[in-house]
């Protein structure tokens, strides 16, 4: 019998593992966040802390991942919220 592994990503927020299925993967291009379309470089988030981005304590955190992962500081909380509110 094929023994098949299960694919772990890690969300760039809380650090968790999670099965690569479970999590929301996007990219970020030309200043811009957006969902992921087989080119580039991408991240994963987790389902609890897409629903947790509407915290202002926790919006900074999301923040400094965002710009930590994008390598920019432009409002990615704010394009965030409109992908979110998109894919679900």
């Amino acid at each position: 019998m094929a023994n098949l592994k299960i694919i772990l990503r890690t969300c760039i927020f809380c650090r968790g593992k999670f099965e690569q299925k479970e999590l929301i993967r996007l990219k970020c291009l030309n200043k811009k966040l957006s969902l992921y379309d087989n080119f580039g470089r991408s991240f994963y988030i987790c389902e609890p802390c897409s629903l947790g981005t509407d915290n202002i304590k926790d919006s900074k955190r999301f923040e400094k991942a965002l710009c930590k992962e994008c390598k920019n500081k432009d409002e990615y909380v704010i394009q965030l919220k409109e992908i979110l509110t998109d894919v679900r």
